[in-house]
């Protein structure tokens, strides 16, 4: 019986040493695991300041929308005063009806031929653009529609439909 009680003992001393390492190594991780948290701080994120920068970038994309739009009109109102255009005549209104015409409409032609006011749309530098406007109206069943040149808002002459 010595020789068992000899042999319990010593298992039960390994289980004893064999807890108390396993203990420290809990212990170990434990105490690894906050150190390395305190030794290495993530930076925690500004979801208001990215919001912020976010509302930015999207009110200035708003903004080069409109000076894009600003930019377009005052670059077809220069060709319209400086150089020959194309442009088709889609339609003539009477003078009082005028009151009903957007003034920010800018790739368009207003003519006054009272009583009468004469529209144009499509300001193009070669008469085959405006050509291919004209056609596409035409499919679109402005029937009478025509290609005119103009310098400024004087009409040089209106071109045969090819």
């Amino acid at each position: 019986m010595s020789k068992q009680l000899h042999s319990l003992k010593r298992q039960n001393s390994l289980l004893s040493y064999s807890l108390m390492v396993l203990s420290l190594l809990v212990i170990a991780m434990v105490f690894f695991g906050s150190l390395s948290e305190w030794l290495v701080k993530i930076p925690e994120v500004d979801t208001t300041e990215i919001t912020r920068l976010e509302e930015k970038i999207s009110s200035l994309e708003e903004e080069n929308t409109e000076l894009k739009k600003i930019q377009d009109f005052y670059l077809a109102r220069n060709l319209v005063t400086s150089d020959t255009i194309y442009s088709v005549q889609t339609g003539m209104l009477p003078m009082e009806a005028t009151g009903l015409i957007s003034p920010g409409l800018a790739n368009g032609i207003f003519v006054e031929a009272h009583p009468y006011m004469k529209y144009s749309i499509g300001l193009y530098e070669t008469l085959e653009e405006a050509n291919a406007l004209r056609r596409g109206l035409v499919k679109l069943g402005f029937s009478d529609a025509f290609v005119a040149s103009y310098k400024g808002t004087t009409r040089l002459k209106i071109h045969r439909a090819e």
